[in-house]
């Protein structure tokens, strides 16, 4: 499920009834503040995947802890393929969490057209959001291919070997 900020976290959880919340806020993140301890109180898992924005996944110099997080998308993955309801969510729920939920859906088996339309079905405005060819002439949901193009040469078919993103992390 695609998401913009939990305000009230315990309520969101109550009302989407998530197994685990994937937070891609940055610590600094308004919205941040509180996600982990009301995961935590109602039991619900809770993975923190900070980036930056959307430049994380269109840019090809990423800061170190961008490509750490995306190095991480496979989690997120995992979740989906062991049948997890799992809510993903940034300050708007549009661009990181479009990126994010794509990739996962990607990786988790499902091809361009299906996963795109896993994202739409969650929230339209999410799926508009990766389709929209932005400065520079890509989509953030091309990005994403990108991306994975370069990631999965090192999986294994069988999915024993996680997928890892190499080189994307900017010399700091």
């Amino acid at each position: 499920m695609a998401s913009g900020a939990p305000g009230k976290v315990g309520a969101f959880i109550d009302e989407f009834k998530p197994d685990h919340i994937v937070t891609l806020l940055r610590d600094d993140e308004k919205s941040f503040q509180g996600i982990k301890q009301g995961c935590a109180d109602r039991k619900v898992g809770w993975t923190h995947l900070p980036l930056s924005g959307a430049n994380a996944v269109l840019k090809e110099e990423r800061t170190a802890g961008d490509a750490e997080s995306l190095r991480r998308i496979p989690e997120v993955a995992k979740l989906l393929q062991a049948g997890k309801r799992v809510a993903v969510h940034c300050a708007a729920g549009m661009h990181r969490t479009g990126a994010v939920c794509y990739a996962a859906c990607r990786l988790a088996g499902l091809d361009e057209e299906q996963a795109l339309e896993t994202v739409r079905a969650s929230r339209t405005l999410t799926a508009n959001e990766i389709e929209q060819t932005r400065k520079g002439g890509s989509s953030i949901k091309d990005a994403v291919e990108k991306l994975l193009s370069e990631m999965l040469p090192n999986a294994q078919a069988d999915n024993t070997t996680a997928p890892q993103w190499s080189g994307v992390a900017k010399q700091e």
